[in-house]
Parts: C-alpha cells; sequence; structure tokens
C-alpha cells in the first residue's frame, strides 16, 4: 500500500532527521501551495536550506526523485486549496458549461483514484469491525466533514448499530462525551474543524478507554498518532474547489463493509426493517382512508 505524505515523514521522524531538513519540513508544511511547485533551487532558497538538503530530505522519505517528491505534496496538501484559488485554477481552460462538467468529472474520478491507492483494506475491516462490536458509535464533525459522518450515523441505526452525532454545537459535544465508555468508538471525520478541539477529542476517548477513528486528509503526522485508526482521504484536487467525492465513496465502503462482515444476522435486521417499512406505510394508508 503505497504511503502518504504524513506517514512517510512519520517514518523518517523517528528514524531521524536533520535540523535543516526539519527546516525545509516546516517551510512546506506552512507554505504547501507555494512550495508544491517550485522548482528544486527555488525550494532551496525560499526555505533557507541548500540543495543537498532538499535532495536528501526527499530520499529520506522514500521518494525516487524531486519530482516524485513534489507530486507527493501536491496529493497530499490537496485538500487544503480555498475556493477562490480552486477555481481560478479551474476555469483557464474552461470555455462553456459543458467543458466544465467535463473538467469536473475529471478531478472527481482523479480524486477518486488517489482513495483507491491509499485506501488499505485491511485497515477498513478493522474499523468496520470495530464499528460492530462497539457499544455505541459516535461521530464528530464539523464543515464539510458533517456530510459523511450523518450520513453513516444515519444508515448504521438501519443496522442496528447504535450510532450518534456529538453534539449540534461545541458546548453540547462535552454533554454528550458524558456517558463515553470503554467498548465504545468514536469517528471523526476531521477536515476544517478546530485543530485543538479534536485533539482534546482524542485525548479524552484514549482517557475513556474508548476507541478511536480519525478520518482525514489533513497533513499532520502528530495528529494522526493520537487516534487507534487513522484513515487518510483526500477532499478534493488542486484543480478544483474542494469535494465531498472521496469521504463520500469512504462512508460508502466502510458501510458496505460493516453490512458485509455483519453476515445473515445483519441482513436479517435490514430485511425486518423494510418490513416493518411497508407495515407503517400501509397502516397510514388505511388511516387516511
Amino acid at each position: 500500500m503505497k504511503q502518504n505524505w504524513a506517514e512517510r515523514l512519520a517514518a523518517a521522524k523517528t528514524e531521524g532527521l536533520s535540523r535543516r531538513e526539519l527546516d525545509l519540513i516546516d517551510f512546506i508544511s506552512s507554505e504547501p501551495h507555494e512550495a508544491a511547485f517550485l522548482r528544486q533551487s527555488d525550494l532551496s532558497v525560499r526555505a533557507g536550506v541548500s540543495k543537498p538538503v532538499v535532495i536528501s530530505c526527499f530520499r529520506r522519505l522514500g521518494y525516487s526523485n524531486y519530482q516524485t517528491f513534489l507530486a507527493g505534496i501536491q496529493e497530499f496538501y490537496a485538500g487544503q486549496i480555498d475556493s477562490a484559488q480552486a477555481a481560478s485554477v479551474a476555469f483557464k481552460d474552461v470555455t462553456d458549461v459543458a467543458s466544465l462538467v467535463a473538467h469536473a468529472l475529471r478531478v472527481e474520478a482523479t480524486t477518486l483514484q488517489t482513495l483507491e491507492r491509499h485506501l488499505d483494506p485491511h485497515q477498513v475491516e478493522a474499523v468496520a469491525r470495530s464499528v460492530i462490536a462497539a457499544g455505541t458509535v459516535y461521530f464528530y464533525a464539523e464543515g464539510s466533514g458533517y456530510v459523511p459522518a450523518h450520513y453513516l450515523s444515519q444508515r448504521l441505526r438501519r443496522c442496528g448499530i447504535r450510532a450518534f452525532m456529538l453534539g449540534g454545537d461545541r458546548p453540547h459535544v462535552v454533554d454528550d462525551l458524558a456517558v463515553l465508555k470503554s467498548g465504545d468508538l468514536v469517528v471523526s471525520f476531521y477536515y476544517t474543524q478546530d485543530r485543538l478541539q479534536v485533539g482534546d477529542l482524542l485525548e479524552y476517548v484514549r482517557r475513556a478507554g474508548a476507541t478511536s477513528v480519525l478520518i482525514t486528509g489533513t497533513a499532520d503526522a502528530d495528529f494522526y498518532q493520537k487516534a487507534d485508526y487513522h484513515v487518510f482521504v483526500p477532499r478534493g484536487q488542486w484543480n478544483f474547489k474542494n469535494s465531498l467525492a472521496a469521504p463520500m465513496a469512504f462512508a460508502q465502503i466502510l458501510l458496505l463493509t460493516v453490512e458485509f462482515l455483519g453476515g445473515s444476522e445483519l441482513r436479517e435486521k435490514l430485511k425486518k426493517l423494510e418490513s416493518t417499512r411497508r407495515e407503517f406505510g400501509s397502516s397510514k394508508k388505511e388511516e387516511a382512508l
């Protein structure tokens, strides 16, 4: 399975990076939109390091050459592009609505291909089994991550799994977590919410003895380590506005995996639910008549 930027960086930090290599990493992390498109000589100047430092750094991260190094940065930081910049890039080659639609579909397809390259089936299975085994599954998300999180919280209940969204606003998140216990699962879609808030959430989950899953396209190797499971799911590409194609695809994959692993028992629950839906509907029709 191909490693993303954060995973490569975590491994390199474990082995040890020089002070100058860390300076280069800091510049890339703070200015990814610029760093991802600079020539090697320009990157060394902007980061204040020598060209040999750039070479040693990308080799320590496991990249064979500078171009694959840049591609890794572009791919991983794609979700952080702002809408105005994305639109300006996208519209350069757009002449009418037809070309806009074609461009948008190509970008979405690329996003899903990125997800396919990075998504580990063993990891998906481990998360799905944690969902099935959990006493209660809690979902936390703000901004764009709310959509796939809410979708899963609703759909998992149809499978007979206790699932809830955490709080309608931040103060109520603490209220909802007061009953968190060992055996529960907290799933966070981390895209736009406050970093400290999510960090505190993951720490609280650990102290409570529950299990945490962090789903994100954000480049933060240290942050990844706070969760029991971290899943890299991109949110967009450099040349188009951030989308929910990959997060929603992941949500659907996770749901299908839960249903698959749940076997005949879970499928019987779904059949019973559909039967109840039909009975409920027929009783309402009789009342109307």
